[in-house]
C-alpha cells in the first residue's frame, strides 16, 4: 500500500507542474487577486485552465490479522532407563591352609664346668701383749662447813586508812525559758495572669492536585516457539572379555639333614674348703669417768617493786547547750496556673491544612518573701571538776634466793668389753661341674620351589555406540508492541484561606493570701538536777612489811685430793702372715645337643565360592508428555486508511484558485505526510 500511494503522489506533482503557468507571462500583477486581474486584462491575455489537485479522503478498509491461540497437545516419547538385576557367579581361589609338623634340630649349648685353683694371700695376725702403766686420780671427799643467812620474814599490820567518795543527790530547779507560738494572718497580693484574645487572620497556600495522562509506550515481548531437534550423542556399553594370564607359585618340599651339636652335662664334685672364723671372747678394762655431783648456794637478789599512790587533780570540760535564736530568710512560692494556649498542628496530608488545636501550658508566678523563723543554735561553756589517778612508783627491795649449782668429780668403774680372734676352721663343699658331650640329630628343613603357572581372567571393557535422540527446543523471538499508560501529574494551585490565632494580654489582679507568723513566749518549768557532795570516810587496810633474821645452817662441801695408781694396759699389734687356699672357679664349655621343635607350614588349597554382582540392563518405554503450541488464527478487521484523489480545480494564470472542485482541500506536502503515515499503520 505504501508503493502505491507514493506513486500517485509522484504523478500528481508532474501533472501539476505541466498545468500551472507562472506570473509574468501574460503581464499581470501577481500580487493582485484574481477580480482584479480578470478585470483588469484582456481574455486574450488572462485563461483560466483546469488543474488537477491532490485531495485526501478517509475511507474504511478491512486487512487481513493473524493471531495466535494456545492449544494443549500430547507426544509420546521413548525413555531408556536402568534396571538393576543381581547375578550369583563362581570364583576359584587359592587359600594357604596352615599344618603343623615336628623335625629334629641339633643345637650347641655353653655348658660351665667347674674347677679348683690354690691361691697365696697375706692375713694380719693381731698379737696381744701387757703392759704396766702409772696414772693419777682426783678422789673426791665431802666436809662439813657452818653458813650463816639472811631470810626476810613477811610481818602483816592493819593501818587506818581515809578516803573521800562523792555522794549523789536530786535537787528541784525552776527554768524559764521562750516558746515561738505560731499564728496566721492575712495579707493582700497583687499578681499579673496572661489572658488569651483569639484572633484570626487570611493567609494563602499552595496545593498540589493530582491528575492522571494517558501516554502511548513501546515494550517489547520475548514470544516463545517450540521445536524440536535432533542430538547425536555417544554410549560407553559395557562387555566382558576373558585373558590368560601367567602368575608364580611358591610350592613347599621338605629335606631331611643330620646335624651334629654340643650339650654340657652337669654333675657335683664334694671339695675340702677353709674358712676364718671370728670368735668372741670377753675382758674386764678398768675406765675413769666424770660425774657432776649438784649442791645449793643462798645468793642475796635485788628487785624493784611498782608501790600504787593516788593524786587528785582539777581540771575543765565543755559542755554543749542548744539556745533559740530568732533569723529571717527568703522563701520562693510558684503561684502560677494553667492557661489555654492555641498550636498549629501540621497535618499529615501535604494537600490538608494544618490543624488549630487548644493545650494547656503552665503560667508560673514566682512571689519571693521574708518569713521568720526559729532555729536552736548550739552554744559551748567550760565547766571546772575533779577526777583522783592511780599512779605507780618504783622501789628497790633485796631477798635471798637458793641456787642450784654442781661441782665435776672423777670417778672410776671395770667394764665388760667383748673382743674377736680369728680362727681357722674347714669344711666339704659340694660343687656343681659341666662336660662337654657331641650327640647328633635329623631335622627336617622346608624350601620352596618357584612355579609358573597359567589362569583364565575376565577382563571388563566397554565400547562406544552413537545413538540420536529428538529434544524439545525453546527459542524466543521478539515482538514491538505498544500500549496506553496512566501517568500521575501534579499541578500547583493557589488557594487561601482564615487561621485563628491566640495572642496573650497581661492584667493585674488582687487575691487575699494567708502567712505563716510566729511571736515568742516566755514560759517556767521545774527541772530535776543531779549532784554530788564529797564524804570524808575511814576504813582499815593490811599492810605487809618485811623483817630480816640472821640464821646458820651446815652446808656439805665437796673436796678432792689427787692419788698415784697402777694399772696393767692390753696392747695389741698386727704382723703380717703367708698363707694358701683353694679357690673354686668355673669356664664355659661347648656341647652339642639335639631336640624336638614344632613348625608350621602352609600348605595350599584350591577353594570355590559364590558371590553376587549386579547387573544394570538398559530398557525403554514410552512416555506420553503434555505440551503447549501456538495456532496461528487468520481473521479480519476494520482500519480507517486516509487515500489521496485527484480532483479538478480551476485556476487562473497566476495560479489562483477560481473554482473549488471540492468541499475540502489540503495541501500537497502535508497530505503525503498523512499518506506515508496511513499507509505506515496499514
Amino acid at each position: 500500500m505504501k508503493w502505491v500511494t507514493s506513486f500517485a503522489i509522484a504523478v500528481a506533482c508532474v501533472i501539476m507542474a505541466n498545468g500551472i503557468s507562472y506570473a509574468g507571462d501574460c503581464n499581470c500583477d501577481p500580487c493582485a487577486t484574481a477580480a482584479e486581474n480578470t478585470v483588469g486584462a484582456s481574455s486574450d491575455c488572462c485563461k483560466t485552465r483546469t488543474v488537477m489537485r491532490s485531495h485526501y479522503v478517509t475511507e474504511v478498509r478491512e486487512v487481513p490479522v493473524t493471531t495466535y491461540k494456545k492449544e494443549d497437545r500430547t507426544r509420546t516419547r521413548n525413555v531408556t532407563r536402568r534396571v538393576a538385576r543381581v547375578e550369583t557367579r563362581e570364583k576359584t581361589y587359592t587359600v594357604n591352609v596352615p599344618e603343623t609338623r615336628t623335625k629334629t634340630e641339633n643345637y650347641t649349648v655353653n655348658v660351665c664346668v667347674p674347677y679348683t685353683e690354690e691361691q697365696k694371700y697375706t692375713v694380719m695376725v693381731p698379737e696381744t701383749t701387757e703392759h704396766e702403766q702409772t696414772y693419777k686420780v682426783c678422789v673426791p671427799f665431802t666436809e662439813q662447813v657452818e653458813q650463816t643467812y639472811t631470810v626476810c620474814v613477811p610481818k602483816t599490820e592493819q593501818v587506818e586508812q581515809k578516803y573521800t567518795v562523792m555522794v549523789p543527790f536530786c535537787e528541784t530547779k525552776t527554768v524559764t525559758y521562750k516558746v515561738n507560738v505560731p499564728y496566721t494572718e492575712k495579707v493582700e497580693q497583687n499578681y499579673t495572669v496572661c489572658v488569651p484574645v483569639k484572633k484570626t487572620r487570611e493567609e494563602s497556600y499552595k496545593v498540589c492536585i493530582p491528575y492522571t495522562e494517558q501516554v502511548e509506550q513501546t515494550y517489547q515481548v520475548r514470544v516463545p516457539v517450540k521445536s524440536t531437534k535432533q542430538v547425536t550423542y555417544q554410549v560407553a556399553v559395557p562387555y566382558k572379555e576373558m585373558v590368560t594370564q601367567t602368575y608364580c607359585v611358591k610350592v613347599p618340599y621338605t629335606e631331611k639333614q643330620t646335624r651334629t651339636y654340643k650339650v654340657k652335662v652337669p654333675y657335683t664334685e664334694e671339695v675340702e674348703q677353709s674358712y676364718t672364723v671370728s670368735v668372741p671372747y670377753t675382758e674386764d678394762v678398768e675406765s675413769t669417768y666424770s660425774v657432776k655431783i649438784p649442791y645449793t648456794e643462798n645468793v642475796d637478789q635485788t628487785y624493784t617493786v611498782r608501790v600504787p599512790v593516788k593524786e587528785t587533780h582539777e581540771a575543765t570540760r565543755k559542755v554543749a547547750k542548744c539556745v533559740p535564736v530568732k533569723t529571717m530568710k527568703s522563701v520562693t512560692k510558684d503561684e502560677g496556673k494553667y492557661e489555654c494556649e492555641s498550636v498549629e498542628c501540621p497535618s499529615a496530608n501535604p494537600c490538608c491544612p494544618p490543624k488549630v488545636i487548644q493545650k494547656k501550658v503552665w503560667v508560673p508566678n514566682l512571689v519571693t518573701k521574708e518569713v521568720e523563723c526559729t532555729t536552736m543554735q548550739r552554744q559551748v561553756s567550760e565547766v571546772p571538776y575533779t577526777y583522783t589517778t592511780t599512779c605507780y612508783e618504783n622501789e628497790e627491795r633485796t631477798r635471798t634466793v637458793c641456787v642450784r649449782k654442781c661441782r665435776t668429780e672423777e670417778r672410776t668403774r671395770t667394764c665388760k668389753v667383748t673382743k674377736h680372734r680369728n680362727e681357722t676352721r674347714t669344711r666339704t663343699v659340694c660343687v656343681p661341674k659341666c662336660r662337654v658331650e657331641e650327640r647328633t640329630r635329623e631335622c627336617s628343613i622346608t624350601k620352596y620351589r618357584t612355579e609358573t603357572r597359567t589362569r583364565e581372567v575376565p577382563v571388563c571393557k566397554t565400547r562406544m555406540e552413537t545413538r540420536t535422540c529428538e529434544i524439545p527446543v525453546c527459542t524466543m523471538k521478539c515482538e514491538t508492541r505498544t500500549r496506553m499508560v496512566p501517568v500521575c501529574k501534579t499541578r500547583v494551585e493557589d488557594r487561601t484561606r482564615t487561621v485563628s490565632y491566640c495572642e496573650m494580654t497581661t492584667e493585674t489582679r488582687t487575691r487575699t493570701v494567708c502567712v505563716a507568723k510566729c511571736r515568742q513566749e516566755e514560759r517556767t518549768r521545774e527541772v530535776k538536777v543531779q549532784k554530788c557532795r564529797a564524804e570524808q570516810r575511814t576504813r582499815m587496810v593490811p599492810v605487809t612489811t618485811m623483817v630480816k633474821e640472821t640464821r646458820t645452817k651446815m652446808v656439805p662441801v665437796c673436796k678432792t685430793r689427787m692419788e698415784t695408781r697402777t694399772r696393767m694396759v692390753k696392747k695389741t699389734t698386727c704382723k703380717p702372715e703367708t698363707r694358701t687356699r683353694t679357690v673354686n672357679k668355673s669356664r664355659m664349655e661347648t656341647e652339642d645337643r639335639s631336640r624336638e621343635v614344632s613348625y608350621t607350614v602352609c600348605v595350599p588349597e584350591e577353594r570355590t565360592r559364590s558371590y553376587d554382582v549386579t547387573v544394570y540392563d538398559n530398557v525403554t518405554e514410552e512416555v506420553s508428555e503434555a505440551y503447549t503450541v501456538c495456532v496461528p488464527v487468520k481473521s479480519t478487521k476494520e482500519i480507517k486508511v486516509k487515500v489521496c484523489h485527484k480532483v479538478p480545480v480551476t485556476i487562473d494564470c497566476c495560479g489562483n484558485v477560481v473554482e473549488k472542485a471540492a468541499e475540502a482541500t489540503e495541501a500537497a506536502p502535508a497530505a503525503d505526510k498523512a499518506a506515508d503515515k496511513a499507509g505506515d499503520e496499514a
